[in-house]
């Protein structure tokens, strides 16, 4: 496990940036909702494409891995929009 870990560290980093961003331009977006909305469409975006990308680098690419990184990016979208009403 700690060595499956460490093979994906950079991908870690990755996200970890992409969410990193996400959070601190989401808070910086406030009041503006409008903005908040487009953020939150490219976190979606962001999430799903550096899923896919992850396991297509790693030859572990299925269509359960898309159906489940589409799943999570949309539930967390809709739950993000839900605190933008």
């Amino acid at each position: 496990m700690k060595k499956e870990i460490l093979g994906h560290i950079r991908s870690y980093i990755v996200i970890g940036a992409i969410l990193l961003l996400f959070a601190t331009s989401f808070l910086w977006a406030w009041p503006n909702r409008d903005l908040q909305r487009v953020l939150i469409g490219c976190l979606m975006l962001s999430y799903f494409v550096w899923g896919l990308l992850t396991h297509t680098k790693s030859n572990v690419l299925t269509t359960h891995v898309v159906l489940e990184y589409l799943g999570v990016s949309l539930l967390a979208g809709v739950l993000l929009i839900l605190v933008t009403i």
